[in-house]
């Protein structure tokens, strides 16, 4: 991450270093496309049950958050000078980790892998363009599918199991750079995806039994590369 940064401040240093604008009439085209590459971190926001603290023998839960990764297309459709519509067909994958802190000391780990299939439905506001730079703001909702989910796996006392329901919709946030080259434009991106309503599958088991909600959260770090 420490590398990726400092190498977009370097494109960002050469670029702007330029008095010319390259590709000045690229934002009067209607429609763009392109790829876009995701890095993730999956972070799993919860809460506990009356169960769990009702119970002598755990002691806490602690979610474990692991990178990950994604690719995808990407279409954006110019609506004003200043706003446009992007939207996305992604490909992500996520780990996540809950934590069971027993009295005894002892600790179970359940892992719990997503692989989503997703749409963002976004509206884009560019300021200004400044030589060959823009900043934007993004907001929007995604709809996602986890391939992963867990939710028809046979499960039982003996086979811990969190699972999570696989249809779920988000509301997004991001802000992001558009850096223009003569044959296409680069903008990396920072966004939170956070998961709208409960997305825990309910079972009488104690893992699950222990939690009352979970809402799960992406933060992703994007790189957008459009024709």
């Amino acid at each position: 991450m420490r590398k990726t940064a400092i190498f977009i401040a370097v494109l960002c240093s050469l670029i702007t270093a330029k008095a010319q604008e390259v590709n000045p009439l690229y934002d009067l085209q209607p429609v763009h496309f392109g790829f876009s590459i995701l890095g993730n971190s999956g972070k799993l926001k919860f809460t506990t049950s009356e169960e769990m603290r009702s119970l002598d023998t755990l002691q806490r839960i602690k979610g474990i958050n692991y990178p990950g990764f994604g690719v995808g297309g990407v279409m954006n459709v110019r609506l004003a000078d200043y706003w446009d519509f992007r939207t996305m067909v992604n490909i992500q994958f996520v780990e996540r980790q809950l934590d069971y802190y027993f009295n005894d000391g002892r600790i179970e780990s359940l892992q719990i892998s997503s692989t989503y299939m997703e749409i963002p439905l976004q509206l884009k506001y560019k300021s200004k363009r400044h030589k060959n730079t823009r900043v934007y703001v993004v907001g929007g909702t995604t709809y996602r599918f986890d391939f992963a989910s867990d939710i028809n796996t046979e499960r039982s006392d003996t086979k811990p199991i969190v699972a999570l329901h696989p249809n779920s919709f988000s509301y997004d946030l991001g802000i992001g750079l558009d850096l223009y080259f003569p044959y296409f434009k680069f903008s990396p991106e920072f966004r939170v995806s956070n998961t709208l309503g409960n997305s825990l599958v309910d079972d009488p088991y104690f893992f699950s039994n222990a939690l009352n909600r979970i809402n799960p959260k992406l933060i992703q770090f994007i790189l957008h590369f459009e024709g």
